[in-house]
């Protein structure tokens, strides 16, 4: 796999470093090399945050991102700051519940994934990170799903469950939306 560029953002509260986490481990554990950067503000619940995730099967030279293949927006705020950053090949994923998304003068693909309502359905809006993630990893070749669940099975408890299943219920919305 070339190099890839993951360009995680919302608010502070909203599991954004979790994911990014996540996936950084599971792309360890399948063989290759990550960076991960997180930035958030002295405070961070409440306030923009991201992280960044670069993914290799070469050495990685500059651990940012610097062009974003995928760009997952967990808030309004998060999309508003980084989308006019974005180039027309990053793919957007973007949490419909939070996010009204920009209708014209961007070219970028974007996805709207309901992940506060399925993880909602599921059991605990706060899994709504989760559903993006597996969002992202079924519309991308970033990482072999089972690895993100061998990761997150790694815990236990209810908390566990929750997160297994609202990732591949994020899975499942992606193919859905990336299809029609």
């Amino acid at each position: 796999m070339p190099k890839a560029e993951v360009l995680l953002a919302g608010l502070g509260g909203q599991g954004v470093q979790f994911a990014g986490d996540i996936l950084a481990r599971a792309c360890t554990s399948a063989g290759m090399q990550v960076s991960v950067l997180p930035s958030y503000g002295a405070e961070a619940r409440g306030t923009l945050i991201r992280t960044e995730v670069v993914i290799s099967d070469q050495q990685i030279v500059y651990p940012g991102v610097l062009d974003p293949d995928i760009f997952v927006a967990f808030s309004q705020e998060a999309y508003d700051h980084f989308l006019p950053l974005l180039g027309p090949e990053t793919v957007v994923f973007y949490d419909s519940a939070s996010v009204l998304p920009v209708a014209e003068g961007h070219s970028a693909r974007q996805y709207a994934i309901p992940a506060i309502e399925s993880a909602t359905e599921i059991g605990s809006d706060k899994a709504a990170n989760m559903v993006m993630l597996g969002a992202v990893a079924s519309a991308s070749e970033l990482v072999p799903r089972e690895a993100l669940k061998q990761i997150l099975a790694q815990g236990s408890g209810r908390r566990t469950e929750i997160s297994i299943k609202a990732l591949e219920r994020g899975m499942e919305l992606a193919q859905q939306r990336m299809a029609g």
